[in-house]
């Protein structure tokens, strides 16, 4: 009877295991796939509230990542930080560039050569005089960028409204991160490059972003005002990336309103130049469409 008793105790604790969760499919970089090849993916970023609201209402956050840090100074007085975040027990190496936009003009920089290499960032950087500067946007397999991209008031390709490409960098005089419905009557832009997905809206990490693939990824922020970042963070998920960078308790009191997504994976790169005149260059595995870069004013 106890071997019976046993077997069918057994049996009921088997039964009551919940089953296996589901896993969205894993999203992958797209530096070399079409839109239509994409698979529909639900909204990826409802509306929030104004930033204002946000700061009058805003709760501690509980996870919150710690993070250790150390800056360099570069050309015109931006600052290259390398930083670890530490989110739910997960460590984020990131580099980024934290500039002022009233003392720095950011710039789209069209790679048109196909065969150039992942090192061409340098070159690309030296010919506007940049101090930092760091991969753009997605392009297809014939190298033409995914999007509209107008780089020094030049244009190429044409805008895509979709759930990939869901935001843009804007300069008239200043730069702006948009999202779609918001580019209406930029055309005139003197700089533009469409990307995507948006990573922190209002300050808030967006929801239903990709978890599994674990992947170099790089990104522009603001905070809203005229203070940014950009940058490269190494070995993470579009959601791990969205919650740190929304999250994160960056230098100078520093707070994302607004995060995008840029080309990751073999296209990440980052070039900066310290203020006596060095460089420093980590250059992507792949030939990249455009780059984006900060100039001091």
């Amino acid at each position: 009877m106890r071997h019976l008793a046993f077997i069918a105790a057994l049996a009921l604790a088997s039964c009551a295991q919940p089953p296996a969760p589901h896993h969205p499919q894993p999203q992958d970089d797209l530096a070399s796939q079409s839109p239509q090849a994409q698979p529909q993916q639900p909204d990826l970023a409802p509306r929030y509230p104004s930033w204002d609201e946000v700061r009058a209402h805003a709760q501690p956050l509980a996870a919150s990542p710690e993070s250790s840090s150390h800056g360099k100074e570069l050309v015109g007085g931006a600052s290259l930080i390398d930083e670890t975040l530490h989110l739910n027990g997960r460590s984020i190496a990131v580099q980024y560039v934290l500039f002022d936009s009233r003392s720095y003009a950011l710039q789209v920089i069209d790679q048109p050569v196909d065969w150039s290499g992942g090192g061409k960032i340098s070159e690309c950087m030296r010919s506007v005089n940049a101090a930092a500067g760091v991969n753009g946007g997605f392009f297809t397999p014939q190298f033409a960028p995914m999007g509209l991209m107008i780089a020094s008031s030049h244009k190429i390709g044409a805008w895509q409204s979709n759930k990939l490409l869901s935001g843009a960098v804007v300069v008239h005089h200043q730069p702006r991160l948009l999202w779609n419905a918001e580019v209406q009557g930029n055309s005139d832009a003197q700089h533009l490059i469409q990307a995507g997905p948006r990573l922190v809206d209002a300050g808030h990490a967006v929801p239903n972003l990709e978890r599994r693939k674990q992947t170099t990824r790089t990104f522009i922020a603001t905070d809203g005002g005229h203070r940014w970042i950009m940058g490269i963070a190494h070995s993470t998920s579009l959601g791990e990336l969205a919650d740190a960078l929304a999250s994160a308790p960056f230098p100078d009191g520093f707070r994302i309103h607004r995060a995008l997504n840029l080309d990751g994976g073999h296209s990440s790169a980052l070039y900066y130049r310290t203020s006596d005149g060095h460089e420093h260059a980590h250059p992507g595995w792949s030939t990249v469409r455009n780059y984006i870069g900060i100039v001091p004013r």
